[in-house]
């Protein structure tokens, strides 16, 4: 598929060397995916990048965010239909806050283009990030800080910007809420892996920790220093890359060949359904 020819998603970093596979990134509320630039480039060499651009930001910054909260499953759709042109690859699917929900949705309704599952600060349907609206101005100021990101005061001090940024937020934390309210109780067609931050304000621990409890699932529950964007600081960057290519082999040094870019198979289908279980105390510290 010609680049220009996409509008949801598009290579941010081709593969530098032999291609071994590709990692499709969908990035938290109100951002757009060269968000999670400094993270795409410590990933190995090997592997294409592709990344998925939500209405209202970056390249489509003209076009109204309002159209995921009217017709959230079109947008899955969308991506989903993207993702099935481009030429085949083993595919990790990553997404952080509610590009995690987005993922697990993709995964859903297309288990062959998901050979791996990285679902970073995942929203819940009790979590800060992940509960019913409707949003006020206020409540998604704080949402802003209590996120601790590097959005600048002067942005916020800008009446137009400050509009535009609430209007985007509110919109894909809906969607958020939309797409766990979705995927709860679906089954996934590979284990996920699930990071967090372990200062998470908006997502914190015991809302990630019921992911290890589910039954007859080996899923991988990992906590970083940090708040809810812990996988951007520079202390953290090297080991959420190498999470991200865990499921490709070592670190992404034996990745599976373009040839296996086939569906998971039955053994990889675990069927695990989605966040279904009450929490577990079990947590690792790394």
């Amino acid at each position: 598929m010609p680049e220009n020819s996409t509008l949801w998603v598009r290579v941010l970093r081709p593969a530098r060397t032999e291609v071994l596979g590709r990692v499709v990134v969908l990035p938290h509320s109100g951002a757009g995916p060269n968000t999670l630039a400094p993270l795409a480039h410590r990933l190995p060499d090997g592997f294409e990048v592709a990344g998925v651009t939500l209405p209202g930001r970056e390249r489509r910054f003209g076009e109204s965010p309002q159209t995921l909260v009217e017709e959230p499953d079109r947008a899955v759709a969308s991506v989903v239909a993207e993702l099935r042109a481009l030429p085949p690859l083993p595919t990790v699917l990553f997404g952080h806050s509610m590009g995690a929900a987005f993922a697990a949705a993709v995964a859903i309704d297309a288990p062959e283009l998901c050979h791996g599952l990285v679902l970073s600060a995942h929203p819940t349907l009790e979590s800060r990030a992940g509960r019913d609206g409707p949003w006020s101005d206020s409540d998604l100021l704080d949402v802003i800080r209590l996120g601790g990101g590097d959005t600048p005061t002067e942005l916020l001090d800008d009446e137009v910007i400050r509009r535009h940024l609430i209007t985007r937020l509110r919109c894909d934390l809906t969607l958020g809420r939309h797409l766990a309210e979705r995927n709860k109780g679906r089954a996934l067609p590979v284990v996920p892996t699930v990071l967090g931050g372990l200062d998470d304000e908006l997502v914190p621990p015991p809302d990630l920790d019921r992911w290890s409890g589910l039954p007859g699932a080996d899923t991988t529950v990992r906590f970083h220093p940090g708040g809810h964007f812990y996988l951007l600081d520079e202390a953290n960057l090297d080991a959420v890359a190498a999470e991200i290519v865990r499921p490709f082999g070592a670190a992404g040094g034996s990745a599976p060949t373009a040839a296996a870019a086939a569906a998971p198979t039955a053994a990889e289908r675990r069927r695990i359904p989605l966040a279904s279980t009450p929490p577990s105390p079990a947590r690792r510290r790394d």
